[in-house]
């Protein structure tokens, strides 16, 4: 071949268009069908009921189908709350910011979908349960963000005589409107394999149902609700920075509908963004505590016995404080870190404070020690008599840490935290009304004890998967819509780096309506 043949032939291989593998025709066998329906729901947590629930009131039959024992996901585990604006535009506004600073991308058609239908996230609520109420209990994570008073947080009340609470009060209220009232098939124990495809058309899906694998037709859609990857080792150590992560949620969080959703062909997003505490991690139980400081003399420090933050950070991003590389020593010198307070503090409460949500105290039934008595027996929290001593036992250089006690001391007692501007006092709102105390930093005690327990990352959950448009369609890498496949909740979340509370449960709550009603709307391909 000519050098003039070869680079006529190159440029018009290059003024082709481009043609994505998954839009090549392919064989489709259809398989003997053992189930079938209009609308395949996959999960059944705030997110899969939402869609079931708008599915079914649009006309469409659904069954749900759940991977674990019982449903609920994180929603049932969480504390319960839902962020609806108070006001459209100003929440848009709020919102976007988020994602600005953080340098996370964002679909600004899908957060005015998703600020629109959450104007009516309260009636549909309270339409979910007869004699319910809802109030107010927290407002904007980020106060120094402008239009943050755009942004409240909503949860339901108990009712007197009921000791249910928080997210298992929303997800109650939730499979109330599913089982009791539409009469939804919910299948348990029943784990999305694989979507079944004829070109580039989803018809159904491969579900291993108590050991047997399952052909389930779904005629209109199907609806990914599975969750995020916590519990996927492997996926975190793919898609983010940090180690030895623990999680806080449902152990059903492994990944599953990332994996379906790939093999469609789609696009995915917000993989590395985490709604991560910092918290500690207890022997013998599956899942970790958040940590919540009830008193105000305490502060964190790294590996090397040193402050390296605001410790006051909204506490979903406190991953964000942590997961830095060294890479001269080679390691992450803040993971673990540890929490240093003293007998005060000790005294005042549960250094995980009054936090109701996590898969320990909603499922494991883990009850933290009011004093802290247990978890020093257990080894969670280390005591010593001197600062010195407390330094030999974590493992930090001596002349550091009592360092960094001398100057936390001096300048909180003269008013102001020189170092990191960590407030003294509580001024305005905050995400947890109720839950803060007015004193935010205080000295420690000139004497011991003191103490200290190891701070590692502990997932809420995972906010990456497939790209899904205003409608809830899943997109490929090109913004194609992927033919009746829809997606809700953390599985492909519409946040980025920077999350605040009670957005997951709204997010699950609004784009699994969505998506349910739009994947209703489908015309039935048999």
């Amino acid at each position: 071949m000519s050098k003039r043949s070869f680079l006529r032939g190159a440029v018009l291989a290059a003024a082709a268009p481009l043609v994505p593998a998954a839009a090549s025709a392919k064989s489709f066998s259809e398989p003997k069908w053992d189930r079938e329906t209009d609308v395949v729901v996959l999960g059944y947590g705030g997110a899969g009921a939402a869609a079931a629930i708008s599915a079914h009131d649009a006309g469409a039959s659904v069954v749900i189908f759940e991977k674990l024992a019982e449903g609920g996901g994180n929603t049932a585990v969480s504390s319960g709350g839902v962020m609806i604006p108070n006001n459209e535009e100003r929440a848009f506004q709020y919102l976007a910011k988020t994602y600005s600073f953080a340098n996370s991308e964002i679909d600004e058609e899908q957060l005015r979908a998703f600020v629109k239908e959450s104007m009516k996230t309260k009636e549909f609520l309270l339409s979910l349960a007869p004699d319910q109420k809802v109030y107010v209990y927290g407002y904007a994570g980020f106060q120094n963000i402008p239009e943050q008073d755009a942004i409240e947080k909503w949860r339901f009340r108990t009712p007197k005589g009921q000791k249910t609470r928080g997210g298992d009060m929303l997800f109650n209220n939730y499979r109330y409107a599913v089982e009791t009232v539409r009469k939804i098939p919910v299948v348990y124990n029943a784990r999305g394999l694989e979507l079944i495809r004829e070109n580039d058309e989803v018809k159904g899906v491969w579900v291993e149902i108590e050991g047997r694998r399952e052909a389930v037709k779904a005629r209109r859609a199907v609806i990914l609700a599975t969750g995020g990857y916590e519990f996927d080792q492997t996926m975190l150590s793919n898609y983010t920075m940090g180690k030895d992560f623990h999680q806080l949620g449902a152990p059903g969080n492994t990944g599953d509908g990332v994996r379906m959703a790939q093999a469609a062909g789609a696009d995915l997003w917000h993989m590395n963004a985490l709604s991560c505490p910092l918290g500690l991690v207890v022997p013998g139980l599956k899942t970790a505590f958040q940590i919540n400081m009830l008193a105000a003399s305490w502060f964190y420090v790294d590996q090397d016995g040193k402050r390296f933050g605001n410790e006051k950070a909204d506490n979903h991003t406190g991953v964000y404080t942590v997961n830095v590389l060294d890479p001269i020593k080679h390691r992450y010198p803040r993971i673990p870190c540890y929490v240093i307070f003293d007998e005060k503090a000790r005294q005042r409460g549960p250094i995980v404070g009054g936090a109701t949500s996590g898969w320990a105290i909603n499922r494991e039934g883990y009850r933290w020690s009011r004093d802290n008595s247990a978890e020093i027996e257990k080894g969670v929290i280390v005591s010593a008599p001197t600062i010195e001593a407390l330094a030999k036992k974590i493992g930090v250089p001596e002349e550091n840490l009592r360092a960094t006690l001398e100057v936390w001391n001096k300048d909180i007692a003269a008013g102001e935290d020189k170092a990191f501007g960590r407030p003294i006092q509580k001024k305005g709102k905050s995400s947890f009304e109720g839950r803060e105390a007015p004193l935010i930093s205080a000295p420690l005690d000139a004497n011991g004890p003191y103490y200290a327990a190891k701070l590692v990352p502990t997932l809420l959950n995972t906010q990456g998967g497939p790209r899904r448009n205003q409608l809830g369609q899943v997109l490929d890498p090109f913004r194609r819509p992927i033919a009746r496949l829809y997606s809700a909740g953390e599985l492909g979340s519409m946040w980025g780096h920077i999350y605040q509370g009670a957005c997951n449960n709204a997010e699950a709550c609004v784009f699994g309506r969505i998506a349910g009603r739009t994947a209703a709307a489908e015309k039935p391909w048999g």
